[in-house]
């Protein structure tokens, strides 16, 4: 079981999204009962299973889950107001510029999620890779 990899996704979307975003995201890495500063990204590792085990117990694959849930309520910005959904869909492309194309991770959901309070706006974003955990080696 490789938790460092979970943790480097997290600091690394958390440096990008903070330089990238005109939105100054929360980003955690453990899902919140409720919040209310917006916009929020929580990156949680869902599931970490073994794969593969070689003869000698020298080598293992670990394929790893990852949930990425992004909330967003309007938001002024000078004069206008900027909608919930824009502000989640730009966050979700810098999330998927690091989770997708740095670590190459392959993303199998991306959906609007139903939310209790109607004025936040939520998408979850599903990823899995595979991992050579003795080398920390992404397959």
């Amino acid at each position: 079981m490789n938790i460092d990899f979970t943790n480097q996704v997290y600091r690394d979307v958390k440096e990008y999204v903070s330089e990238k975003s005109q939105y100054a995201p929360r980003v955690r890495n453990k899902a919140l009962k409720e919040s209310d500063k917006f916009p929020l990204i929580t990156i949680i590792e869902d599931d970490n299973t073994n794969e593969l085990v070689s003869i000698n117990f020298q080598e293992s694959t670990d394929k790893i889950f990852i949930s990425v849930n992004i909330y967003a309520v309007d938001m002024p910005l000078g004069n206008a107001t900027i909608s919930n959904v824009n502000i989640v869909r730009e966050l979700a492309r810098l999330v998927d510029d690091i989770v997708g194309k740095k670590y190459k991770m392959r993303r199998t959901y991306c959906k609007p999620t139903p939310n209790l309070d109607n004025t936040v706006y939520r998408i979850t974003m599903k990823y899995t890779k595979k991992i050579i955990t003795s080398k920390n080696i992404l397959i």
